[in-house]
Formats: structure tokens, sequence, C-alpha cells
């Protein structure tokens, strides 16, 4: 009889077909870990996991009474349950059926028939992801109870430490959508699951400083940073739907040339003027010279009110190609002259004193 190591982590097992379940367990226990039970059903998996946590939830593509991504979906939505990865162990190799999983928020995605080492690879390295902010998880909790202790200024110091790498979130997000592109979706997914992971970890971080500022009685600072946890708790959900709508692009549109434009222009749309300059930006890294995407990249500029970096993208543009006239249209209201190659670095003097104090720079 197989003797689980102790403290094995403790996976859960849902699938409604035979001859998987007895696979499944057997590269469980080949990997020495704790099977917590086997489930047919999403709901009856559902009513135990809130009941009973654990490590790890292998997911089949077939579940009785739902598909594999509903389920997903509804673990994302509890609160306990939704920071358990889920690893799918399915037979669909289709394109879209991995693109969907992603968008689900999968931490792994097992191909059957496996090899063992395959198996090994991809639970590693989802267990791997439940520790990945394990030390900035512990400082938080260190930081809840000096603040508890009314330590106020040595809570307000450990919460800032975890602040200080704030860009990473988006550069995990970034790198994601960049595997996504090319096809490399097992990194994709450990990169979205990384950027979703440090970003909640920050909101937390954000929440703290406000409880201690309002212990140390600075109304002000409590607000400024109560806004900021609002705001990085909105930027998760926002992550999320990017991510979701990026995929979306690739499943309709898998050739098109720099998805990263279209998802710019979705988002500039939608009222998010940063997530688009963000997404030209890394359309601009695919194809550096098209001027398709820095006019783009100058609307959206132009709408932020930074109208030297809009003007510089505009010139970029029309020095690519002289003779794009959506640019040359917005040059000539923009700068109140026509285009002529003049030196970028006048006219963004001029625009800057013509217009400055005007508002928006032009009608987009």
């Amino acid at each position: 009889m197989m003797r689980f190591r102790e403290n094995a982590p403790k996976v859960v097992l849902v699938t409604a077909r035979k001859e998987h379940e007895d696979q499944d367990k057997a590269a469980i226990a080949r990997q020495r870990l704790a099977l917590g039970a086997s489930f047919a059903s999403g709901m009856d998996a559902f009513g135990y996991l809130c009941a009973n946590p654990c490590d790890l939830i292998l997911c089949d593509s077939n579940i009785g009474d739902m598909d594999s991504r509903s389920f997903l979906r509804l673990l994302k939505k509890n609160a306990t349950l939704k920071h358990v990865p889920v690893v799918m162990v399915t037979a669909e190799n289709d394109r879209n059926a991995v693109l969907d999983a992603i968008a689900a928020g999968c931490a792994g995605y097992i191909l059957r028939p496996y090899s063992v080492d395959t198996f090994e690879r991809h639970v590693g390295t989802a267990l791997k992801l439940t520790t990945f902010t394990e030390i900035e998880e512990q400082q938080i909790s260190d930081a809840k109870q000096l603040l508890a202790m009314g330590r106020y200024d040595d809570a307000i110091e450990e919460f800032e430490e975890i602040l200080a790498l704030h860009e990473e979130a988006q550069q995990y997000y970034d790198m994601g959508c960049r595997y996504l592109l090319k096809q490399k979706y097992g990194k994709a997914i450990v990169s979205f699951n990384k950027a979703l992971k440090i970003n909640e970890l920050f909101a937390e971080a954000y929440q703290g400083l406000a409880e201690a500022f309002r212990g140390k009685g600075d109304m002000e600072q409590y607000k400024r940073f109560l806004k900021r946890a609002a705001d990085t708790y909105a930027q998760f959900d926002r992550l999320e739907e990017v991510k979701e709508l990026f995929i979306d692009i690739l499943k309709v549109d898998s050739t098109a040339a720099n998805p990263f434009n279209t998802l710019g222009v979705k988002l500039r749309r939608n009222g998010d003027l940063q997530g688009a300059v963000r997404a030209y930006l890394q359309a601009l890294e695919i194809s550096p010279s098209d001027e398709n995407i820095y006019f783009n990249l100058s609307k959206a500029y132009c709408l932020l009110e930074e109208r030297d970096k809009g003007m510089e993208a505009l010139v970029t543009a029309l020095r690519i190609n002289s003779g794009f006239e959506e640019a040359r249209d917005l040059y000539g209201r923009m700068a109140g002259q026509p285009w002529t190659g003049e030196g970028f670095d006048d006219l963004v003097d001029k625009v800057g004193r013509s217009r400055e104090g005007s508002g928006s720079i032009v009608d987009l």
C-alpha cells in the first residue's frame, strides 16, 4: 500500500469518466500526493470543497452536471476557494478550449494521455504558485499583528516594504499576454496567476496602511490609502477582464498581425485609456514600424491630455508614412498647420504653448 509523505499536498479530483479517474488516481499516488476525494459532479465537488479545504484540484473536461469552465468560474467566485489552484486534465487539445480554460483561471493544462514527467511538471508548477508570495504574505500577517498591537509605525514600514515592488504585477500580466500571442500557454498561465496574486497582495497592503494611519489619527492618509486599496482591487478585476478580452480577440482572429493593437482600440473605446496605452506600447514591441499603432497611441495620449507624448507618437507615424491622411488631419488640428516635416521639438513646444490650459487637445 502506498504511504504518503507527511504533510503531502491534498488533492481533490473531479471527473465523470471512470477510466480517467483510475488514471489520475494512479498519477496522484505516484507523486505521493494525498487524495482527499473524487467526484463525478461539479456541484458535489463544490459542496465538499466549501467544507474541506485542499491544496490542489484536478479537473477533467468531462463533468456530469456542468462544463469545466463553469466549474472553474464557480470556484473563482468563492472567497475561500478562489486561491486553490485548478489544473485541467483533459483530452481537449483544441486551441479555443485551452484559451477558455486560461480565461476561466486554470493553473495548469495537462493533455491526455500524459506522461509521468508531464503530470509531475504541471502539478509541481501549480503547487509552487500557491507559495509564490509566501514571504510577502507572512509580512502581511506580521504587519497586521503589529497593527493589532498598536505599533503603527512598524506596521507601516512592513506594508510599505511589500509595496516597493509595485510594477511587478503589471510586468507579469504583460508577459502573460506575450506568451499567449506566441501560443506558449503553460507560461502564459503561470504569468497571469503570478500577476493576480501580487495585485491582490498589494490591495491588502494598501488596506493595512489605511488602518495604520487611522490608528495614528491621520485621516487624510487613511482616506488616501483606502482609495488606493479600492483602486487596486478594481485593477485586479480589470486585469481579469482584459485577459478575457485579449483571449476573445485571439480566438476570433488567430491570424491577427498584432492583437495588442486591436486590444488597445477596444480598451480606448471602453474608456480605459491607460490600459489602451499599455496595449499600444506592447503592440510596438512586436511591430515597431507600424504607423497605425503610433497613430492610435497618439489619440490615446491626447485623450489623457498628455500633449507632448501625443505629438511625439503622431510625428513618428508621419515620419514612417508622410501620406497617412488621418494622421495628417490630426496633426493639422493639433499643430494648427499642415504637416511639413518640421522639427519635433519645435512642434511640441508650439502645441504646448498654444493649447496650454485649453483642456483636451482635439476632438477625437
